[in-house]
């Protein structure tokens, strides 16, 4: 039988902690932001990221000029927190 090494583990756990960005510093492109409201990409896209109160998106440019919009992942969350029912 094969035994498992826990700190092997804990140290794979552990580099891969550390070679992510650091919270503020991640953006999410449409299917990331449609995945973590639990819809779909489209209805994302027509609906959602057009709101008022939705975060700004980030254009980065591209060859063509016109680049696809990134959100920062923590401006999402908190948005999302903000409609959080009260009990």
């Amino acid at each position: 039988m094969n035994e498992i090494d826990y700190e092997e583990i804990a140290n794979a756990v552990a580099r891969r902690l550390m070679s992510m960005p650091p919270p503020e510093k991640v953006i999410w492109d449409s299917k990331d932001c449609a995945s973590y409201l639990c819809i779909s990409e489209r209805h994302f896209i027509d609906k959602i990221s057009k709101t008022h109160a939705f975060p700004t998106a980030i254009k980065l440019p591209s060859e063509k000029g016109k680049g696809h919009s990134r959100w920062r992942a923590h401006e999402v969350q908190a948005w999302v927190l903000k409609y959080k029912q009260k009990h």
